[in-house]
């Protein structure tokens, strides 16, 4: 990884490593937002994949994503480090506590759209456990990482400097950054969701220009999901995630 205190990466790896992961990611979910009821078909005779496409897209945009990552991850931006990381733990573990408050607290009710493979597998079949497999690496690592170096690596920066973005030192404070950074993350979730996204996002933000760093986001944002995905199966709550 290049080190983000000594080297200024290009304007192409830029893109290539904090633009084009999150835009990946979000092509596969414009594709399921728009195109899902086209190739669903409820029927007995239709194949799991056209009763529920999200189980086929879900890990398609897992490893579409991940595969890109790795492709770029030498030009990647960001310097790892123990303590700043560790310090990460504790902001993901409130963030999305303050998160799933409302959840816990049964004032955004269940719409029965949430995460729930084993509709369509069955309890404990091997696909199901497949799927709640890459449902993990989807939250805890894609989204992680492509969700913190657009919001962390290119966006907070651009809203410093639109011409060279890459010229910022990561961890730069400003307050169109904070908020156009908050906003957008906010917005990308369901409208119940923005309150949490708005404290999550604010925490993170914090985080970043303490450290200076990117890789406590990511860590952060890692954890945040973890905990997410397993209070969604341990107290039934699938519309969590």
């Amino acid at each position: 990884m290049v080190n983000c205190k000594s080297q200024i990466i290009t304007d192409r790896a830029l893109y290539r490593t904090c633009v084009y992961p999150l835009a990946i990611f979000m092509g596969f979910t414009l594709v399921l937002a728009f195109g899902g009821e086209a190739i669903k078909w409820d029927h007995p005779d239709a194949a799991w994949w056209q009763r529920a496409p999200e189980m086929l897209l879900y890990p398609l945009q897992t490893i579409v994503c991940g595969l890109w990552l790795w492709h770029v991850r030498k030009e990647m931006q960001w310097d790892w480090a123990w303590r700043p990381c560790l310090l990460a733990i504790p902001f993901g573990l409130v963030g999305i506590g303050l998160w799933m408050i409302p959840y816990f607290a049964g004032w955004i009710p269940d719409t029965g759209n949430g995460f729930m493979p084993e509709k369509v597998f069955g309890e404990g079949s091997a696909l199901t456990l497949a799927e709640y497999a890459m449902r993990f690496v989807r939250a805890a690592v894609i989204v992680a990482f492509a969700e913190e170096l657009f919001w962390r690596g290119f966006l907070m920066r651009w809203c410093i400097d639109r011409d060279f973005p890459q010229h910022v030192a990561i961890g730069t404070h400003s307050w169109p950054a904070y908020g156009v950074t908050t906003a957008a993350f906010m917005l990308i979730h369901n409208p119940a969701d923005w309150g949490g996204a708005f404290i999550y996002g604010s925490l993170t933000y914090l985080l970043v220009i303490k450290t200076k760093r990117i890789t406590p986001a990511i860590v952060m944002h890692g954890v945040a999901n973890a905990v997410m995905g397993i209070c969604a199966i341990s107290f039934n709550l699938p519309h969590l995630w």
